[in-house]
């Protein structure tokens, strides 16, 4: 701010000493003015990071599928009164929270059926900020939406741009995700195939070496034998021209597929390109030429391009219609790391049977600890559908992630494997993704709801069917943007509200 217009000089009258006249007509800044409450801000304490508005309200429901119930968690910034209430909408999709002269409205993870607004008086005794109702869900007669949602095909780990589904889009385009820019051009791969699981060849080798009728051969004879049927370890995958190979969360390229890409030395500890040293002259990871983002890393096994999936954005064409003169390219699509970080867990735990990951960067080659300590994840619930007050999007599907900060060291020679525990290696930027994943995931949380038993509460966003149809057809599953961050619909109006309540202070 100026001082005063006029000199020094100008109060010799008043007798007053210049550094006085200085703090005297110098203006006081005037303090920052608070447009609205940041909900998320940082903050000691769980219940510190609500909202400034001493009657602000936030609510966290939950749908629990098999028990067919929906908790609701309610966090107030004053304790609960007698004019604390909670109604069910007339048309079953939400529940609205008045408090002290103050509502708070949530979307429903499923719509219920209630026949009319239904007033729940929630327990003013013992006062509590937080607050819990469940309402358990029945279904209307001749309906199967619970069944739906509890069916095997919804359970299966489903993710974006399989073979299959590749496969049958036209002008399939792959670009990088941070420019856009196109780095597997429409006609670069002619045919798209879905890769086996990782532990398929392995198990293979097993079977067949346990096989009786050919125990009788020779070692060589043997080997020979593998390498015929094809799952041999000499007989490794191998890219090939033409041919775009696909698993859970890349695609095995040829090289000569690829545009715009540049094989470098990469750190993956800390995302950042290096010079090459005299123990390592091998290129670790592929980088986009015009944006320098990371894209993924060459496989030299297979003799080709590993493409991250969470690094990119894919396109493709709508068929011409016949008021149409050509075919139209759809904008790239795109998802979140938490995403595809959900979807390697769930593969985890179908595949090792474990439900604990530690989960860290590759180890740092300096001796210094790193900046950010591994995760230790708890995936206490694969599959859930949770809505909060906090997120406009409406129901999202989830997985619950108990989650705290630990050391991690790999096994030293001789060192036993812990059997409920499985080691996650990431890159360095999906590691730092998890992290944010998990601590923004709390926004929308009551600060109730946050902790449990010494452990932190988080949710990963997961894939959806919705996702796995908007990501080749085209269909923008939640109104957004490129890259898909929308919730998923679960209702259908066929679930009936019974009229029962568990309401806990």
């Amino acid at each position: 701010m100026p001082s005063s217009p006029l000199p020094v000089s100008a109060y010799d009258a008043l007798g007053l000493s210049e550094e006085t006249v200085r703090i005297a007509t110098t203006p006081r800044r005037s303090p920052p003015t608070v447009a609205s409450p940041n909900l998320l801000q940082d903050a000691q304490e769980p219940e510190q990071r609500l909202a400034m508005d001493d009657t602000a309200i936030v609510l966290y429901a939950e749908l629990l599928l098999h028990i067919r119930t929906v908790t609701l968690f309610a966090s107030l910034r004053t304790e609960s009164t007698r004019e604390t209430k909670a109604r069910l909408e007339s048309n079953g999709r939400a529940v609205t929270v008045t408090h002290e002269g103050t509502s708070a409205t949530i979307k429903l993870p499923i719509q219920v059926q209630g026949g009319g607004d239904a007033a729940l008086s929630l327990p003013a005794s013992p006062p509590s900020k937080d607050l819990t109702l469940r309402l358990q869900i029945e279904e209307k007669e001749g309906s199967n939406m619970l069944g739906t949602l509890l069916s095997e095909d919804r359970k299966a780990n489903i993710a974006p741009w399989d073979g299959a589904s590749l496969s049958k889009a036209a002008d399939v385009t792959i670009h990088c995700k941070s420019c856009e820019k196109v780095i597997v051009p429409a006609d670069a791969v002619r045919e798209w195939r879905d890769l086996p699981n990782e532990n398929w060849a392995e198990m293979m080798d097993f079977w067949h070496c346990h096989k009786p009728d050919e125990h009788h051969l020779h070692d060589h004879a043997n080997e020979e034998a593998f390498g015929n049927k094809g799952y041999a370890a000499s007989n490794r995958l191998q890219a090939a021209k033409g041919i775009g190979f696909v698993d859970l969360a890349s695609f095995l390229l040829d090289e000569e597929e690829c545009v715009r890409i540049q094989a470098i030395l990469y750190h993956t500890h800390t995302c950042q390109p290096h010079h090459a040293n005299a123990h390592q002259t091998s290129p670790t990871a592929i980088h986009c030429t015009h944006c320098t983002s990371l894209l993924g890393a060459p496989d030299p096994s297979a003799s080709g391009h590993r493409i991250w999936k969470w690094c990119v954005g894919v396109s493709t064409s709508t068929p011409q219609s016949q008021s149409q003169s050509q075919s139209q390219t759809l904008k790239p699509r795109s998802f979140p790391p938490q995403h595809w970080i959900a979807a390697r867990l769930l593969h985890l735990i179908e595949n090792q049977n474990v439900r604990r990951f530690h989960v860290h960067p590759p180890l740092s080659p300096s001796p210094s600890p790193s900046p950010s300590p591994p995760v230790l994840c708890w995936v206490f619930t694969p599959d859930l559908i949770v809505s909060s007050s906090l997120d406009a999007r409406g129901p999202t599907r989830v997985m619950k992630v108990f989650w705290k900060r630990q050391t991690w060291s790999p096994l030293a020679p001789g060192e036993a494997e812990k059997v409920d525990e499985e080691d996650v290696e990431v890159v360095g930027e999906v590691f730092a993704a998890l992290g944010r994943a998990l601590v923004e995931s709390q926004g929308g949380m009551p600060g109730s709801a946050r902790r449990w038993g010494g452990w932190e509460v988080g949710l990963l966003e997961r894939f959806d069917g919705l996702h796995v149809q908007a990501a080749t057809a085209g269909i923008d599953g939640d109104g957004g943007g490129d890259e898909d961050r929308g919730g998923i619909g679960t209702g259908t109006g066929e679930g009936v509200y019974d009229g029962h309540a568990e309401l806990d202070g």
